[in-house]
């Protein structure tokens, strides 16, 4: 009876050793794990702020690599507009700058064809129904000064020589210019002096009363299909001018959109660290900052 007590006690005792061996083995793992993992997270938390710049600086690198020059973009789309915004990658205002040059240029086109054409329906009417020599023959009728020297049979270089000293000497504002030049075809139409020189004009017409008699609708017809050329070419002119400010506009949008472009590339990030108080933990720990900042 007494040993077996003894064995229990000594079981007992065992037990109790073991147990406190053991809590006290378990402790110190405890410990000696923590610390290796204090001393893991520290050398992480030193690699990370070593490595902090290097990151920001590759980022940093990637973006200036893939930055395009504004300069280039204003360039390109002065040349042929839409091709800064191609170069920014903007393909839809690209087509749109692209689509308006075209169509301007084909409007251009379109109003410089029907003023030439225009132009040679009006001066064949007038080769066909004004005449230098009835103009220098109604000259002679009316007795005008120097009108003794005109010889209406002459060539006409030298006919045209013979009306010019006429109307000078008579006080004309104008003179007959070259045969076919622009101002020649102008004045046979606007100047009263040329009246007679329409074969619509009749003997009624004279010397007197050639400045305050009404226009022949000849001549009212005339002028009419002659400013219809101009009128073309007026318009040909109004859509260089809006061809120029296209190009003013996609040069200045080119800019704008490399500019876009390059600020969505503004992406930069940093890696910080600051010592915290934790309230937890009742000291200083040290935590881990990421700084993201994108442009748009």
């Amino acid at each position: 009876m007494k040993k077996n007590n003894f064995l229990a006690v000594l079981i007992f005792a065992c037990a109790v050793f073991a147990h406190s061996a053991y809590g006290q083995i378990s402790k110190e793992t405890l410990n000696n794990d923590k610390n290796n993992s204090i001393q893991t997270l520290s050398t992480k938390i030193l690699s990370l702020k070593t490595s902090g710049p290097v990151i920001r600086n590759e980022m940093n690198n990637v973006d200036s690599s893939r930055e395009k020059s504004p300069v280039l973009g204003a360039l390109l789309s002065a040349a042929v507009p839409g091709a800064g915004e191609f170069y920014a990658k903007k393909y839809v205002k690209s087509a749109i700058f692209l689509a308006v040059e075209a169509g301007l240029w084909a409007t251009y086109a379109v109003f410089q064809k029907k003023g030439n054409d225009q132009t040679t329906s009006y001066q064949n009417y007038a080769d066909q129904h004004w005449s230098v020599v009835k103009y220098a023959t109604w000259l002679k009728d009316q007795n005008f000064p120097g009108s003794g020297n005109i010889n209406t049979s002459s060539d006409p270089v030298t006919l045209r020589a013979q009306i010019n000293q006429c109307e000078e000497q008579s006080g004309f504002s104008h003179t007959l210019p070259n045969y076919g030049d622009q101002q020649y075809y102008e004045v046979i139409g606007k100047y009263r002096t040329y009246t007679c020189g329409w074969d619509q004009a009749g003997p009624d017409i004279t010397k007197n009363n050639y400045e305050t008699y009404p226009i022949l609708s000849q001549v009212n017809f005339y002028m009419d299909e002659r400013q219809k050329a101009n009128n073309y070419y007026d318009r040909g002119t109004t859509t260089m001018m809006v061809v120029i400010l296209n190009h003013i506009a996609s040069a200045v949008d080119g800019v704008l959109s490399v500019n876009s472009y390059n600020n969505k590339l503004s992406v930069q990030g940093n890696v910080s660290f600051a010592p915290v108080y934790s309230y937890k933990e009742g000291r200083s720990v040290v935590t881990p900052y990421f700084n993201l900042k994108v442009g748009f």
